[in-house]
Formats: structure tokens, sequence, C-alpha cells
């Protein structure tokens, strides 16, 4: 059972509900934005050409919003402000018919829509009192988020990829709730070692030991055939299984990261870093294996059980090592980085590289090529981690 003796109850409720929407927001935009753009008239190839180039956006979003944070003393505020300006371009994105509008609106979703979650989690870090044990179980409340939110919409068919406005109204009320919220968030202990901060960019990556970049390389490569899922999954079931529930699969697999994060701590002790990171990108090789070979809808219901091990391990697993080895005040730009290179990287060129799959072969194929990233991740966790014990006692 996780110890949250050393973490204020205010603090921690105020985490807690503020993860549960900025993962609910999301549930609403993930799943249901290739959708959007496949109802403005473009086909699966060019949504994974723009989506690749959404992802890239991303990146640059999440590094320099990252640096903002870390240098500015204003987190709420600037977490708050990047939530809006992400309503605002959710808001012209799925209004517009015009390619020249929707082109740049969906990129500048891109460039910010990541920031907050990131940001929170770096947050969290600085300001809690025993991070590595309570952030997990904070954290699992933005899976049960996703998952009752992908629920509900399931149940009543309020939100649909055919009906752009409504998944702007979705996406913008459960982030606007978050917004709300941020102002509860603690800000003790922010920025506590001044010497940390404002340093130039180049010395606060070069100030990263070298079990981060191993961890980040495998984090890289996991995304990398998660991304399989996040791009193309809706699309996979809309045009290859012809079925209008989309939200009932996105649904499924965030409802077990829920007991996977509640029981972190004790994973954590449990088992050395390597080992668990092994059990997670084994579990994203198989999932991209039943996506290829499934011929019925059975199979794909099924395989999101693992999306709490090949998500949720590869995440947990990279913010304790982003918790453990970098200093409080440069945690802004790692987590940043992480979720830049890390998690968005990858997607940026699973997208580009889904849209050339797509555009001479087919999805079988597509999940067939992912599938080899993390695979190759695992050899990376052979080969370079040790079994870095200390880090998860």
């Amino acid at each position: 059972m996780i110890d949250l003796m050393k973490e204020k109850p205010s603090h921690f409720a105020a985490y807690t509900a503020n993860y549960f929407f900025i993962f609910g927001a999301l549930a609403i935009l993930n799943p249901f934005f290739p959708l959007v753009l496949q109802n403005k008239g473009l086909n699966p190839s060019q949504i994974g050409f723009l989506m690749g180039g959404y992802e890239l956006f991303s990146i640059f979003g999440l590094l320099i919003l990252g640096r903002v944070y870390d240098k500015f003393r204003s987190p709420r505020r600037t977490i708050a402000i990047i939530s809006l300006v992400c309503i605002s371009l959710v808001f012209i994105s799925v209004e517009t018919n015009q390619i020249l509008l929707l082109i740049p609106a969906t990129l500048g979703v891109g460039l910010f829509v990541k920031s907050p979650a990131s940001l929170v989690d770096a947050m969290y870090g600085q300001t809690m009192g025993n991070p590595k044990e309570s952030y997990g179980k904070a954290r699992q409340s933005g899976s049960l988020g996703f998952a009752l939110i992908l629920g509900a919409v399931h149940l009543t068919g309020l939100v649909s990829g055919e009906r752009p406005p409504t998944v702007f109204a979705g996406y913008a009320v459960l982030l606007a709730v978050s917004v709300l919220i941020t102002r509860f968030l603690p800000t003790e202990n922010l920025h506590s070692r001044p010497e940390d901060t404002h340093l130039p960019f180049v010395i606060t990556l070069k100030s990263f030991p070298s079990i981060y970049w191993v961890g980040l390389g495998i984090a890289f490569l996991n995304a990398l055939g998660m991304s399989g899922h996040y791009t193309f999954f809706s699309l996979l079931l809309k045009n290859r299984f012809h079925t209008p529930d989309i939200g009932g699969f996105w649904a499924v697999g965030p409802i077990f990261e829920v007991p996977l994060f509640f029981f972190s701590g004790y994973l954590l002790k449990k088992f050395s870093l390597k080992r668990l990171w092994l059990i997670g990108l084994t579990a994203g090789i198989i999932r991209m294996q039943v996506y290829s070979l499934a011929s019925s809808l059975a199979p794909l219901y099924y395989v999101q059980i693992f999306h709490s091990l090949s998500f949720g391990i590869n995440h947990l697993c990279m913010v304790t090592l982003i918790n453990h080895v970098t200093s409080p005040g440069r945690r802004g730009v790692a987590m940043s980085l992480y979720t830049a290179v890390g998690m968005g990287t990858p997607l940026f060129l699973g997208g580009m590289l889904g849209g050339v799959i797509l555009k001479y072969g087919d999805f079988p194929l597509l999940y067939q090529i992912f599938s080899l990233f993390p695979f190759l991740g695992a050899g990376i966790n052979l080969l370079f981690l040790k079994g870095h014990r200390e880090i998860t006692s």
C-alpha cells in the first residue's frame, strides 16, 4: 500500500482532480481528432502525414514550454494559459472547412496540447513530499478519467468524429474544468534550488546522467510502436472493420491502467527498472501483432488490456527515472524532453511512416512493421540497463 502520510491531503486531491479532467479531455481529442480530419475530406494516408506534423510541432512546443516553465515562477498560470490556447485552436480546427486554415490550426493544437499534462507531472515531482511513492496513485485518476469519459461517450453517443462540434464541446468543457482546478495546485518547494535554474539549455542537458538517455531511448522506441495505436487505431476500426464503436475500444485500455498506477509503489519495489520495463515492451510487441493479425473485432477488445502494460509501465518507469536522477530545478526540461523526444518524436515519425505504408500497403503490414520498434527497445533494455534497483527501492 502506498504511504500518503507525507502528502498534504488537499494538495494530493488537487492533483488527482486535475489529472482526471486533463486526461478526460484527451479522451475526447485523441480518438476522435483523426476522424474529424477524415470528416473534412482527408484520406487515411493524408491524415497520417498531417498527424505526423502535429506530433513534430508538439516536440517543439514541449521543449519551448518546458523551458518557459523552468524559467518563470508562475507554473499554475503557465499551465492555465497553455490550456486555454489549446481550446481556442481545437475550436478553429473543428469549425473550419478551409484546408489552408485547417492545417495550421491542427499543427497549432500539436504545439500546445501535450504541455499541460507534462508540466503537471513536472510540478508534482517538485511540490509533493514523496512523489516516488505517491505519483502513481495520483496519476491513476488520469487513466480513470480517460476510461470513464470514453465509457460515457460510448453509452451516450454524445461525441462523434462525424460531428466535429461535439468533439470540441467535450474537449473544451473538460479542459476548462482542469484550468479551474489548476489554481489549487501547490507551489511550495518550486525551484527550491536557485542554482539549478536559468542555466543554458545545453548545460542543462549535459547535467543529465547516462541512464536518463538510455531510458529516453527505450521510451522512444516503445512510443514509436505505440504510434500505430494512437494515430491509426481509430482509422483501423472505421476503415477495415467498419465499426462506429470507437470510444468503447479506447475506453478499455485505461481501465487497466488504474490498478497498475495504484500498485506502482509496490511494483517499483518488487521489480528492478530493467525487468518492469521489459514487461511493458513485450506487451507492446504482442499488441501490435494482434492489431496486424486480427480478422475480427474480439481480439482487438481483449488486447486493450495490454495498454496498461505497453503504455503505463513505460510512463511509470520513465517518470520514476526522471524524479530520481534529475534535480528539481531542471525537472521541467527533463519531463518535457521525455514527452517531446520519448513520446512526441515517435508519434511524428510514426505518423509519417504510417502514411507511407498505407499509401502503398495496408493496415496488417503497418502493424507488423510497428511491432519491430518495442522489440528493438527490449534489446537496448537488455544490453544497457542493469538492475538499477537503487532507483526503485
